[in-house]
């Protein structure tokens, strides 16, 4: 019989449901992992999960997080690049979603990718609206294919859009009156669509409905938990500069602390912030297997990658993967989400992405479904391969007790549970 007062948090991911038992302070008691069961909907499996552990969601604390949509993919079309983009993309990266493209007004000739919302912003909240209002009133949305449209720029320029767009939501500008970035509208705009999603797509919002009230996106939670870590509030110690890689299926997410920020590096994270998030929607080991697979056949250092990862056979696996003759198993192509994320970090590969300096890396975490079966000596060999200088690897930590997740999800207010 279920215990009222008990406290439990659970992860509804894609193919994988995961219950921690929590005590005091979020303290994990113990875990349990169940395969997806995809032949269900999600509430009929959460609710037998929840009987076999002796849960009762109606009595018990239970917080909840999901990516079982793989993220909202957002595309953003504002100002300058430079402010209010950085500005607009890390609350989108905060919120959990996937920025897909970031188009300055000038240069807004359209894009046929599909995103679920589409962000329009730019400039302070002042009368003067300068170049935005005339680059506002020839922005075709038309040219984009997305599902809702969202305006969040100068303030003074709402109506002139809305009544060119009466479809899209108007939001509070995150620059305001000045060009210090305010987490607010954005985040809870993109936050609350990606809970939507899932709601529409995923049939969370089958849940009882005092889970499905509270269910968060994970990478949201994820990203918190780093946050607890680096101001030394959770039991996941940090002991520098750290970058964490949060492996699945589908994507993987990059969070880091801001002064692994190359010195020279173009793209910025956002002012104000001592951590951010990037993601790579193209390097997961199930959903997005293809396109991993042709960054690692492609990439000049294969063989040295290879070389790295495999016990034996490395020429004859080599020539064989390079000539599409062989498939990679998972364990490598989890070695190869790694590899490539962070080769991708240290030469500033991805639209949006900052140039990381991986000399300052101290510690280097690895968590997610796809990071548990690694080795932490390998992947420090892995990090060897793509600096340069002679100075001390850096701690490698597998997070195979998920403690980032649940660092992040009983963090309320800035206080556990």
């Amino acid at each position: 019989m279920s215990v009222a007062g008990k406290h439990v948090a659970v992860d509804i991911g894609s193919t994988m449901i995961k219950v921690a038992h929590l005590g005091e302070g979020g303290a994990i008691l113990r875990q349990t992992f169940v395969p997806r069961d995809l032949d269900v909907e999600i509430a009929t499996q959460f609710m037998r999960v929840m009987a076999d552990e002796g849960i009762d969601p109606l009595r018990d604390h239970v917080l909840a997080c999901s990516s079982a949509n793989g993220g909202l993919r957002v595309g953003i079309v504002c100002l300058t690049g430079r402010y209010s983009g950085t500005a607009i993309r890390n609350q989108v990266l905060l919120a959990g979603a996937n920025p897909v493209f970031v188009h300055d007004l000038s240069g807004a000739s359209g894009d046929v990718r599909k995103v679920d919302l589409l962000i329009v912003g730019g400039g302070i909240d002042c009368e003067d609206a300068g170049p935005a209002a005339d680059l506002l009133a020839v922005f075709d949305a038309g040219k984009y294919n997305y599902g809702a449209l969202v305006y969040c720029g100068n303030a003074q320029l709402a109506p002139a859009f809305r009544a060119r767009f009466p479809q899209a939501r108007v939001v509070d500008n995150p620059l305001a009156d000045s060009l210090v970035s305010r987490v607010g509208s954005v985040f809870e705009t993109v936050r609350r669509a990606y809970l939507d999603d899932l709601v529409l797509k995923e049939g969370v919002g089958k849940l009882p409905e005092r889970v499905a009230r509270v269910v968060r996106p994970t990478p949201e939670v994820a990203g918190r938990g780093f946050l607890r870590a680096v101001m030394n509030q959770s039991e996941l110690k940090i002991v520098g500069a750290c970058l964490v890689l949060d492996m699945g299926g589908a994507t993987t997410d990059l969070h880091y602390s801001v002064e692994l920020v190359a010195d020279e590096s173009i793209e910025r994270p956002a002012s104000g912030v001592s951590v951010a998030r990037y993601v790579f929607t193209d390097l997961g080991v199930s959903a997005s297997r293809d396109t991993l697979v042709a960054q690692l056949r492609n990439h000049s250092q294969l063989y040295e990658f290879l070389a790295v990862v495999l016990e034996t056979g490395v020429r004859q696996v080599y020539a064989d993967f390079r000539e599409s003759s062989r498939e990679l198993d998972q364990r490598t192509l989890s070695y190869g989400c790694v590899f490539l994320a962070l080769d991708r970090f240290a030469r500033a590969l991805g639209p949006g992405l900052p140039k990381g300096d991986l000399e300052r890396v101290a510690q280097l975490l690895l968590s997610g479904g796809a990071a548990q079966a690694l080795d932490e000596a390998i992947v420090a060999r892995l990090f060897r391969l793509l600096v340069s200088g002679n100075g001390p690897a850096p701690l490698v930590q597998i997070d195979r007790r998920y403690e980032l997740w649940v660092s992040g999800i009983t963090w309320t207010s800035g206080a556990p549970l």
